[in-house]
């Protein structure tokens, strides 16, 4: 580690300021089809508790950090619209958001099946796929949960929703909501997500419930993907606990994921794994091949699929599509999203379990 000393100086640097230095942003949400502001609008940095609410006339102003930034904007009985910018480009500029209003056919026809068996059925496997498994049935809840289409075609469960969903975390402390831009369940195990997803704390009732939701947000997070991405970008992977081998995906002759690690086949230069992107505020993550990950700060809830004896949390994260440019911002988010597959411990993470990207323990 001598040889990159000034390199890690550099990367600290790097990273307070693209931390701490912010861009004022302001803009303007209308409607799509006559041009008309709409009033007290929410706009959000997508996936994060940062926002702020459009005056009478539509106008907003909202402060971001640097880098790469997904801003989303919504309103009621509008679909919720969202893009990727560089922060930069928006200094001094003023941003426009259209938003479509959702046709009345489509809100009739989502209430058809709200109360049939059928509906209620799929709904159970839908809430335990989106939101994950819960300690007690009240930890999650969906408000608008019967405005949820779902449907079925052969293996596969697909729902949509045609406004944001509102999810009342009574475990974290949080209001979340977020759209279903595409939610696709397989028999098999498989569940694929996207959406635009934000954040607002709860008010806690006493001090207790508050310190409460303190030790489950800090749960939640530890060994998440987000700590992940966090720790790499800040250098952090063995201070706060991961290891990371290449994985060898059909190759079954070691059993033994230590062993791995100590051998130089499957070690990994961490340090090449990113790249700062100083123009942008940024880090370009050069995943080529699929790795492993174990996170000694938890121990596995179920036996581990490749190594037996393993008694740590463990995670292999695959490539959607080698061609993507993957980069992460300073608030350690993948872009895109879908470009890495997540399977074992981080591929468990659902919405339930999901902080906003600017949580910090």
């Amino acid at each position: 580690m001598k040889k990159i000393f000034y390199q890690c100086i550099f990367l600290l640097l790097f990273y307070s300021f693209a931390s701490f230095s912010q861009v004022t942003i302001k803009g303007k949400v209308i409607d799509e089809e006559n041009n008309k502001p709409l009033p007290f609008s929410t706009v959000f940095v997508v996936g994060s508790s940062i926002g702020t609410i459009a005056n009478e006339n539509g106008d907003f102003i909202l402060k971001v950090s640097f880098g790469t930034i997904q801003i989303g904007a919504s309103f009621i009985g509008y679909t919720t619209v969202s893009s990727v910018f560089e922060s930069k480009q928006l200094i001094a500029k003023t941003l426009t958001f259209k938003l479509m209003p959702v046709s009345k056919e489509l809100l009739e026809v989502k209430i058809e099946g709200k109360v049939s068996k059928q509906w209620l059925r799929d709904f159970k496997v839908f809430k335990k796929e989106f939101l994950g498994e819960s300690d007690k049935d009240g930890d999650y809840e969906i408000e608008n949960r019967n405005k949820i289409r779902l449907f079925w075609e052969e293996n596969k469960l697909f729902a949509s929703c045609d406004e944001p969903l509102v999810i009342i975390n009574h475990k974290l402390g949080y209001k979340v909501f977020s759209t279903l831009q595409e939610f696709q369940y397989t028999t098999n195990g498989d569940v694929s997500y996207l959406g635009i997803t934000r954040f607002e704390p709860l008010k806690a009732q006493n001090q207790t419930e508050q310190n409460t939701w303190e030790q489950n947000r800090k749960e939640a997070y530890l060994g998440s993907p987000n700590h992940f991405f966090k720790s790499l970008i800040r250098h952090q992977l063995k201070e706060n606990k991961f290891l990371v081998v290449k994985d060898t995906l059909f190759n079954y002759r070691i059993n033994d994921f230590y062993q791995k690690l100590a051998n130089k086949a499957f070690q990994i230069d961490l340090d090449k794994m990113i790249e700062p992107d100083s123009v942008n505020h940024q880090y370009f993550f050069k995943l080529n091949s699929p790795i492993e990950i174990v996170y000694e700060g938890k121990n596995n809830q179920q036996a581990n699929y490749r190594y037996r004896y393993l008694r740590f949390e463990h995670t292999s994260i695959y490539l959607s599509n080698k061609d993507d440019i993957k980069y992460l911002t300073s608030q350690g988010e993948l872009y895109p999203p879908q470009s890495l597959k997540f399977f074992g411990s981080m591929g468990n993470y659902r919405i339930g379990m999901a902080l906003p990207s600017d949580y910090e323990p």
